[in-house]
């Protein structure tokens, strides 16, 4: 996708997809790979995992601060991955976190609603997320469902939502007011999906016989700051989440 039209959709929409982004034999090196940060996770806090009901992980965060070498490592660091990312924030991209979020065959497990940026509070809301599909995504799987513009509103209330892997969500009263369009994009192993990390989105159950798997790498502009009084409101709201879902 040429430069002005990927900047334009991403702008217009809040998110943007880019097809073939990596090849199938990268995505192998990387599954292959998940299976090790599973182990590393597990012996962790639970603030870096979260399983289902059965077990399984859902998601596992801030993989950069227990993983430094590897495949996972050098696509975060990849020219390809870095030069769009610096398109789309009309800035030096700065790596903020390195995720998997894990949707099991036939899982039970909703992401609700939110804004990446309630969680990470950049001043200037120069973030985004980018999605790396490591399996075929889809709303049949649980994939990704965007309120196409919605990032337009800025940044807006959000509630305790008491769910593994998301602790905060916006509030039901405030959804049914919002007439954006839902997308729920279909990808293929190797796509990607870029968002702002003001649009909201969320994702629906897998009900499918195919697990969902995306890797995914948030980044900020490197001039970009954060509001430390509403970082530390968040992290106080999180301690609470935590401790309501695992006691």
């Amino acid at each position: 996708m040429k430069q002005n039209l990927l900047l334009e959709k991403y702008k217009k929409n809040g998110f943007v997809v880019v097809r073939k982004v990596f090849k199938r034999q990268q995505i192998l090196k990387v599954l292959k790979e998940l299976e090790i940060v599973k182990h590393k996770a597990s012996k962790l806090s639970k603030k870096y995992y979260h399983k289902t009901a059965n077990g399984k992980f859902n998601t596992i965060h801030n993989i950069n601060t227990f993983v430094n070498k590897g495949n996972i490592i050098k696509i975060s660091k990849s020219p390809k991955i870095n030069n769009l990312a610096k398109i789309i924030l009309n800035d030096k991209p700065q790596l903020r976190n390195i995720e998997f979020f894990l949707k099991p065959k036939k899982n039970k497990m909703k992401t609700p609603f939110h804004q990446d940026n309630f969680f990470w509070n950049i001043v200037d809301a120069k973030g985004i997320n980018i999605w790396i599909a490591c399996s075929k995504a889809s709303k049949a799987n649980g994939g990704i469902c965007y309120l196409k513009e919605s990032h337009n509103l800025g940044t807006i209330k959000h509630e305790m939502s008491y769910v593994k892997g998301t602790s905060q969500q916006i509030p039901s009263k405030v959804l049914t007011n919002l007439k954006f369009k839902k997308i729920f994009p279909k990808i293929n192993t190797g796509d990607i999906i870029i968002h702002n990390c003001e649009v909201i989105h969320g994702s629906e159950n897998n009900k499918s016989e195919k697990d969902r798997i995306g890797l995914v790498l948030s980044f900020k502009g490197a001039n970009s700051s954060y509001d430390k009084k509403k970082i530390a409101s968040y992290k106080k709201k999180l301690k609470r989440s935590l401790k309501k879902i695992y006691n």
